[in-house]
């Protein structure tokens, strides 16, 4: 049975974070597949640098990760002035970073994606571009899980489970 998406009380920004693997793009497309939501991946704007970094399976350094999430910011206030709802897609795995986008960007909600790890191992495993899964689990010690105040969706049985979640988030 399929389930419409219906975010009428949700705020005009919704930032999806997580592990990699952990389904925050798929879950950005399914709310980008409604009608009013433009859907952002900010990993397309992750730089050169970054790639090869990604590429050679070694750490951003803190100065690369403050640099890029200033750039984020800059792109989510630059989509605002287009889109009246924006998704936004990307693992910030400090709380700094998260709380630097919350403190940058109003009328928005964060979301915490997450799924079993070995959903995770085996979404990796099929990527062709992107992180592999030796880089994904070398940072997952890294990812500083956000406490109980933040939304937290589980992406295990694909697109209807994901609606009714946020269905459930913002319907009440």
């Amino acid at each position: 049975m399929s389930h419409r998406l219906q975010l009428t009380s949700a705020p005009s920004v919704l930032f999806l974070f997580g592990l990699s693997g952990a389904g925050k793009s798929f879950v950005g497309d399914v709310i980008g597949a409604h009608h009013d939501w433009f859907v952002y991946h900010a990993d397309d704007d992750l730089t050169n640098e970054m790639r090869q970094i990604i590429a050679a399976k070694q750490p951003f350094t803190e100065a690369m990760r403050d640099q890029f999430f200033c750039r984020i910011v800059d792109k989510i206030n630059d989509y605002r002035r287009l889109y009246p709802r924006l998704v936004i897609t990307q693992g910030a795995y400090k709380k700094k970073h998260r709380d630097y986008i919350r403190q940058s960007v109003d009328n928005i909600d964060m979301i915490y994606v997450t799924t079993s790890d070995k959903l995770i191992h085996q979404r990796l495993e099929y990527r062709t571009n992107g992180i592999s899964n030796a880089s994904a689990e070398a940072i997952k010690h890294i990812f500083e899980i956000p406490d109980e105040s933040v939304k937290k969706l589980h992406n295990v049985d694909g697109k209807d489970e994901i609606i009714q979640q946020l269905n459930a988030f913002y319907n009440n």
